[in-house]
């Protein structure tokens, strides 16, 4: 009798979690990881030949298990208050908000991302109006000793010597723990006026006085949510808009067509920061006809600038925005669309994630 209940114990569950697996609709999306989820895979003979397709339906299984979301955050939390771990999924929760643990400089990234900037400026660029920021991660911010933190001094000094030739803008104490999301890496677009300024004053923009109209889209869920256990509700995503912003047009090259600056309705998208600039795209051209001045400004960028740039609009003729993760540097000479003037300005910003991890881009 023992036998056969300890069979059911263990044969019963795997039962009904088969039923559930059935007769439960595939799930496309997870919101709560931010991306897709794995179909049931086609059949070919090629999939069969190179082992693909079996490999592909244990990440359909996987991914479509019966209260999957679930026993994710079961796990979380168990391992958090029961184990007593500080951190999940390499995120740490302080007080009422998320950070990514960034501890070690990868030093080899590091020059790698210095000397792709450097050959791809030194192939296309003439101008001489070079500048670079590095975004510090949020958790520099956190004035806690026992906090793990990578040598941010260090990492800043290893650029600075490796781009002796460019202008260094630091934003460091342009920014706090305020500037940054409780549930994201990101900043806030509205927290950026002096980021706005200090630019401004060290690429030598007149001075300008331009009326703001505030935005609002609600609710924003960040990337660091999804990774542990937290009870941190949706937040609230603020921009600045104005006459010259909604007037410029912004050409998305990989599209082959045009959009707004802002698009509200991104906010329902796995990741709600494509508010600003449609997200991660290759390549933009922003237009500006009300433009004081035929200035141009060209930008290298990551993911953060997708929410300053929309700030610097009003100051130039057009912006060229271009992302090397999805863009190979080679390529830029066959967009005759990039006008590499002389007079042009060239902003390099990118945040220390990206920097200190710079194989992605191409």
């Amino acid at each position: 009798m023992k036998d056969k209940l300890t069979i059911m114990c263990i044969l019963g569950p795997m039962f009904v979690f088969c039923i559930l697996g059935i007769i439960k609709p595939d799930a496309e999306l997870s919101k709560e990881e931010r991306r897709k989820l794995e179909q049931i895979p086609k059949f070919s003979v090629a999939n069969i030949l190179d082992n693909s397709y079996f490999s592909k339906w244990t990440d359909y299984l996987t991914d479509q298990f019966p209260f999957r979301t679930e026993f994710r955050k079961l796990k979380g939390t168990v391992s958090l208050n029961l184990l007593q771990k500080k951190e999940e999924n390499n995120v740490i929760q302080i007080e009422n908000s998320l950070y990514e643990l960034n501890t070690s400089i990868d030093k080899k990234s590091v020059s790698h991302f210095t000397e792709l900037l450097k050959k791809t400026l030194d192939t296309y660029n003439k101008s001489s109006n070079v500048y670079y920021s590095i975004i510090p991660d949020k958790i520099y911010y956190v004035d806690d000793p026992k906090i793990p933190k990578l040598n941010y001094e260090e990492l800043v000094s290893q650029i600075q010597t490796e781009f002796q030739d460019y202008s260094y803008i630091s934003l460091f104490e342009e920014l706090n723990i305020e500037s940054y999301y409780q549930t994201d890496i990101h900043w806030k677009q509205s927290e950026l006026q002096n980021v706005v300024q200090k630019l401004k004053e060290e690429m030598n923009l007149p001075e300008t006085n331009y009326t703001w109209i505030k935005q609002e889209v609600y609710p924003f869920y960040g990337a660091l949510k999804s990774r542990i256990p937290n009870n941190i509700k949706g937040e609230t995503i603020t921009y600045y808009t104005n006459d010259i912003i909604e007037e410029a047009t912004v050409y998305n090259y990989e599209k082959q067509k045009t959009e707004k600056v802002y698009q509200k309705e991104n906010i329902n998208n796995l990741d709600g920061y494509d508010v600003f600039l449609s997200g991660a795209t290759p390549l933009l051209f922003i237009e500006n006809e009300k433009a004081i001045s035929h200035k141009e400004l060209i930008v290298f960028r990551d993911s953060f600038a997708s929410s300053l740039i929309p700030l610097l609009i009003p100051e130039y003729k057009k912006i060229t925005v271009i992302d090397l993760r999805y863009i190979g540097s080679n390529y830029l000479k066959n967009v005759s669309e990039i006008n590499w003037q002389e007079n042009a300005d060239i902003l390099l910003l990118y945040s220390i994630p990206v920097i200190n991890s710079s194989y992605a881009l191409k």
